[in-house]
C-alpha cells in the first residue's frame, strides 16, 4: 500500500466572522467567533486522509505541538480521522495559532504565530520520519512553507536523495526558496495564481482569469524558467485549474460550480489533499485534478479550514455527476 507523509504545521485557528474588516484604529462588532483545528500541514494531512481510502493509502503527519490544550486537540483531531500521529512531537511551550478574519464575502485575512512549528532546525530532519514500519520509505512527501525555510529545504533534500516523490505547495510564498536547484527536486508543484505569479515573476493584477490561453502559457513557462521536469498544477479558485505535465501541452480544466461560497479558507488544502490521495491511489494527473477540483468546490460551501474538508464519497459523487 502506498504511503503519504505530510511534514508541516499544526495551528489552532481562532476565527472571527464579520461584515467587513475594521480600519486602523476602528472597533466594530463581529458576527461570530469559532475555533477549529488547522495549520496548512495538518489540514493537508486531514484532507489526504478524508479524501482517500484507508484500505489503499496510508497517511502520516510529522510535526510539533506545544504541551497545551490546543496541542492535545490538534493531535486528537487527526488521530480521530485515522491519520498516524505517532511522529507529532509534544514540546514545552505553546502550539501554533492562526487568527482568521473572515468577511461575509468569503474573503479571509490570516495572522499566524508559529509556536511549536517554529522550533525546528535543519538537523532535526531525519530519514526515520519517512520510513514505514522500519522496512521501506514512504512513497510521497507533502510539504509547505509554514515551517522555517531551512528546515523545508532540508526535508526536500532528504526526500529527494532517497527517491521519495515530493508534492510541494509553496505557501505562504517565500521567494528565496524558488531556485532551479530546489524546484528540480519536486515531482508535483501545486500553486495558486499568486504563487504562480511569483514563480514566473509576472504580476497577475488585472489579468483576466477567463483568458485560458494566457494562463496555460504562464503555467507552461515554469518548465522553461526552471528546467522543471515534474508536473505543475495551478488552482484558480472558481475560475478552474491549469495543469502541465513535462513534455505535454498544458491543459485548462473547467471548475465545478459551487452552490454557494461561505468560506474559501480550506479550499486549497482540500484540493491538494484530494489530488495527492488520487495520485497515491494510482489515478492519472487529469483524474487527480478533477478530484481536487471537486474537493475544493465542496469546501468553499462550508465554514472553517479543517471542518470544511469533504469526505471521499462526497467528492466521488460530484465527480461522477459531472461525467
Amino acid at each position: 500500500m502506498p504511503h503519504v507523509t505530510i511534514f508541516g504545521s499544526l495551528n489552532y485557528d481562532l476565527v472571527v466572522s464579520t461584515n467587513r474588516i475594521p480600519q486602523g484604529g476602528e472597533t466594530i462588532h463581529c458576527d461570530s467567533f469559532a475555533t477549529h483545528c488547522g495549520g496548512k500541514g495538518a489540514n493537508q494531512a486531514l484532507a489526504v486522509r478524508k479524501l482517500s481510502s484507508p484500505k489503499t493509502v496510508g497517511v502520516r503527519m510529522v510535526g510539533r505541538v506545544g504541551q497545551d490544550a490546543f496541542g492535545q486537540q490538534l493531535k486528537a483531531g487527526l488521530a480521530n480521522a485515522g491519520t498516524d500521529v505517532s511522529l507529532i512531537e509534544e514540546i514545552p511551550g505553546e502550539s501554533g495559532v492562526a487568527v482568521i478574519l473572515l468577511e461575509r464575502s468569503g474573503e479571509n485575512r490570516i495572522l499566524v504565530h508559529p509556536g511549536a512549528n517554529g522550533t525546528y532546525k535543519p538537523e532535526d530532519v531525519n530519514l526515520g520520519w519517512f520510513t514505514v514500519d522500519g522496512q521501506r520509505l514512504t512513497d510521497y512527501l507533502v510539504i509547505q512553507n509554514e515551517l522555517p525555510i531551512p528546515v523545508v529545504l532540508r526535508a526536500i533534500e532528504v526526500a529527494y536523495d532517497n527517491g521519495i516523490e515530493i508534492v510541494y505547495n509553496p505557501s505562504p510564498m517565500e521567494q528565496s526558496i524558488l531556485t532551479p536547484e530546489v524546484i528540480s527536486k519536486i515531482s508535483y508543484l501545486v500553486v495558486n495564481e499568486s504563487e504562480l505569479a511569483a514563480l514566473t515573476q509576472e504580476d497577475f493584477f488585472g489579468t483576466d482569469l477567463a483568458d485560458h490561453a494566457a494562463l496555460v502559457g504562464r503555467v507552461k513557462e515554469v518548465h522553461v524558467k526552471y528546467d522543471f521536469k515534474g508536473t505543475v498544477v495551478t488552482t484558480l479558485g472558481g475560475h478552474g485549474t491549469v495543469y502541465s505535465i513535462y513534455g505535454s501541452e498544458a491543459v485548462f480544466v473547467e471548475p465545478f460550480k459551487a452552490k454557494q461560497v461561505v468560506d474559501t479558507t480550506g479550499a486549497g488544502d482540500s484540493f491538494l489533499g484530494a489530488f495527492v490521495g488520487a495520485v497515491a491511489a494510482g489515478k492519472s494527473v487529469p483524474e487527480a485534478v478533477k478530484w481536487g477540483a471537486a474537493a475544493g468546490c465542496l469546501a468553499v460551501g462550508r465554514e472553517g479550514a479543517a471542518d470544511s474538508i469533504p469526505m471521499l464519497d462526497e467528492a466521488a459523487a460530484l465527480v461522477q455527476n459531472e461525467q
